[in-house]
């Protein structure tokens, strides 16, 4: 059987559509602006039109595989909701993408969707028991137990940024106080960064605090830059230090952009498991940065979508 399918990483504010061989985008079309799209049924008609494109292009493709963000039945092939993407709600996308082509289809969580593909193509390749996060607007995460993607008994599992870090801390979307990604958030960072470098005399916009510019100016030795990656790698290591002790992952992944800052976020979080966990439970751990990058997730909703393929025959 071809092992080519089509991948569609479905974001809060883009589409993007590309065929994948081998763990390798091989095509892409131009991302579509979901906010151009009034409504799911004209978003659908986009992506159908991108679909139909792509299999011209590639007619050997032989499944269409989806990550999405939020609520995704991945069973049942049913979105329940999405984050930050409005009227989408109990969309059996599944079916409408079988419909479409006649092609085996499946969706998932993105997060999932990144966990797989770096489990089988990237950075946990090989890892037996593998924890992927994925940190941007919010905190994502997928688990890999036994070399198998795990999504739980309702299907949620790996929300490690609604984990809590502080119980009186600040208040989340769920009930919940502490949430990791109220810390170490892209727009969390921005604006603890901007405080600071307030309190240092320094006027700076959120913009000019992203994390991508942080990491820029940490290489230059700016001392406020290094004060927020230490407070961010402590934070996000406090957090898989309660992952380490629960699930004894022989690796965890991370990515999205403040998983680009390198060592200067990479430290403190190794610093934080070695000095919090046994070391029976670090010894054996590398944590290292995801590979695959943006293509993350259309490569692991086409693998998935392939491994549906195959199931089927």
């Amino acid at each position: 059987m071809s092992k080519t399918a089509i991948g569609i990483d479905f974001g809060g504010t883009t589409v993007k559509p590309g065929v994948v061989a081998e763990g390798r985008v091989i095509a892409r079309l131009p991302p579509i602006r979901t906010h151009d799209h009034a409504g799911h049924d004209s978003l659908l008609a986009a992506i159908r039109d991108a679909i139909e494109e792509l299999r011209r292009q590639h007619p050997e493709a032989v499944a269409v595989g989806a990550g999405l963000p939020g609520l995704v039945d991945s069973i049942n092939g049913r979105v329940w909701r999405l984050s930050n993407v409005p009227g989408w709600e109990d969309v059996a996308l599944t079916a409408l993408l079988e419909e479409w082509t006649g092609l085996p289809a499946a969706i998932d969580n993105d997060a999932n969707a990144m966990a797989y593909a770096e489990w089988l193509f990237g950075a946990g390749r090989e890892g037996v028991n593998v924890v992927c996060v994925t940190l941007g607007t919010g905190v994502g995460g997928g688990l890999i137990f036994d070399r198998k993607l795990y999504r739980g008994s309702r299907l949620g599992a790996g929300e490690i940024g609604q984990m809590t870090i502080d119980a009186n801390g600040v208040p989340g979307e769920y009930g919940n106080f502490g949430a990791l990604e109220k810390y170490v958030g892209h727009v969390q960072i921005a604006e603890r960064a901007r405080a600071l470098y307030g309190a240092a005399g320094l006027t700076k916009s959120l913009e000019e605090c992203s994390p991508m510019l942080l990491e820029k100016a940490a290489r230059t030795g700016d001392a406020v830059a290094h004060q927020i990656w230490e407070e961010v790698g402590f934070n996000i290591g406090i957090t898989l230090c309660d992952i380490v002790w629960l699930l004894n992952p022989d690796r965890i992944v991370i990515g999205g952009g403040v998983g680009k800052a390198g060592e200067y976020v990479f430290g403190p979080i190794r610093r934080v498991i070695e000095a919090r966990t046994m070391k029976i439970f670090h010894e054996g751990l590398t944590i290292v940065p995801a590979k695959l990058g943006n293509d993350a997730g259309m490569i692991g909703s086409a693998a998935l979508a392939l491994d549906k393929a195959a199931q089927k025959g």
